[in-house]
């Protein structure tokens, strides 16, 4: 499987299951991003945030749909961004 280089930023509305590249219907893998990977920002934060990235399993393809979640120690927090309802599991 190729990996894509290029993140689309895609906007979930009822569901977003399957791959609008290649058409794999089975859902995504997740990986995470740090927002500040690649990027020279002056503003600096006490906590690392990460983009949840989908992967397309079936062709590489890597979607944004805005999730953004902290790791804190061993318990997990989240970042709600507008738009977006985010809960906890």
């Amino acid at each position: 499987m190729p990996v894509h280089s290029e993140i689309t930023i895609y906007n979930v509305e009822e569901e977003f299951r399957v791959c609008p590249a290649c058409g794999y219907d089975y859902g995504f893998h997740t990986s995470f991003l740090r927002v500040t990977a690649g990027k020279d920002s002056p503003v600096k934060s006490t906590r690392e945030v990460y983009r949840v990235i989908l992967i397309c399993p079936e062709c590489g393809a890597r979607y944004d749909v805005g999730w953004r979640v902290s790791f804190m120690g061993s318990e997990p927090g989240v970042v709600r961004t507008p738009g977006h309802q985010v809960s906890i599991v």
